[in-house]
């Protein structure tokens, strides 16, 4: 292709600010080929040669050609997220981009076929491959859970708070990332467990922190991504998670991480278990994660993925 095309990033609103959004298209903005420009608008900008909509339910009808990008669970109950306001949309769209399979597999139900999964990527320039096996450098199995924290609980505030009760604070301790979180650390200090806090940590200290823990947790009942799961794994960590959004694409039950039943009694139970034998469950975690971390994908490799689907939909 040697003509220059404009994607045009559609936000379709400039009342909701998303801080998800400023990142992704930050990325695709710096990972242009030379024959591509990018824009971002809050309406369809004319003479744009692929529209790609980040909130198209706002949307009374699609410009062509279109890709739509499906950030959230299509199984969530909140009446905004109702995958009912998002369907006519995405049945115009000339490509569906969906962050994991459970999303294409949901879309295919309702007859809608012209989806491509690319999740999202690692940042290589931040978090750099490691170079061995992570070791429990510490009498405690640090949990690190990096999320907002959410009222109505759809990042599995419950189930953390469950956990806590089946778990020994001589054994496990905790690391918070995201707004909030101060509150699941009061609480697990409260109950006798060693727990940081950081609300907003710049992106810069993302290596640190991951650095700090031996298992991620993802608790989440709803879920689109999220972008700490290939953050973690593509540092040799171990994921622990319940099989919500991209987890049971990247995570297989015993390997590198372990799949989680949300019952915080047996979930608990097998968290437990990994220190059994001086941690030699958490090392053979901890060693499959490192075998794996080179094939996470960078967030290059993914932003050659959007420009692919850019182009196709202009073909």
């Amino acid at each position: 292709m040697s003509a220059h095309y404009q994607i045009n990033q559609v936000l379709s609103t400039g009342l909701l600010r998303s801080a998800i959004f400023d990142d992704l298209i930050r990325r695709v903005v710096a990972a242009a080929p030379e024959n591509a420009v990018v824009t971002k608008s809050f309406r369809p900008r004319r003479g744009a040669d692929v529209f790609h909509y980040h909130r198209p339910n706002l949307e009374r009808r699609l410009r062509t050609p279109s890709v739509v990008t499906v950030h959230h669970d299509l199984r969530e109950v909140e009446p905004w997220l109702d995958i009912r306001s998002f369907l006519p949309r995405y049945r115009e769209a000339t490509v569906v981009h969906c962050l994991n399979k459970t999303q294409q597999a949901l879309l295919a139900e309702h007859g809608i076929h012209q989806t491509r999964v690319i999740p999202h990527g690692i940042d290589r320039r931040v978090l750099p491959l490691p170079t061995a096996p992570r070791r429990l450098a510490q009498p405690r199995l640090r949990l690190g859970l990096f999320s907002r924290r959410y009222a109505r609980g759809v990042k599995g505030e419950a189930l953390f708070e469950a956990l806590l009760d089946q778990l020994d604070p001589e054994r496990i301790s905790f690391l918070l990332v995201g707004e909030e979180r101060w509150r699941d650390a009061a609480l697990a200090r409260s109950k006798g467990f060693e727990a940081e806090a950081f609300e907003r940590p710049p992106y810069n200290l993302m290596a640190e922190l991951i650095g700090a823990i031996d298992g991620l947790l993802v608790l989440s009942q709803h879920e689109g991504g999220p972008a700490s799961l290939p953050e973690a794994l593509g540092s040799g960590v171990p994921v622990f998670c319940t099989p919500a959004g991209m987890c049971p694409d990247f995570v297989k039950d015993g390997e590198n991480g372990l799949m989680l039943r949300g019952d915080a009694r047996s979930d608990g139970m097998r968290l437990m278990a990994l220190l059994d034998g001086n941690g030699t469950g958490y090392g053979k975690l901890a060693q499959r994660a490192f075998d794996g971390a080179m094939g996470i994908a960078s967030w290059e490799d993914v932003m050659k993925q959007w420009f692919t689907m850019y182009f196709d939909s202009i073909i």
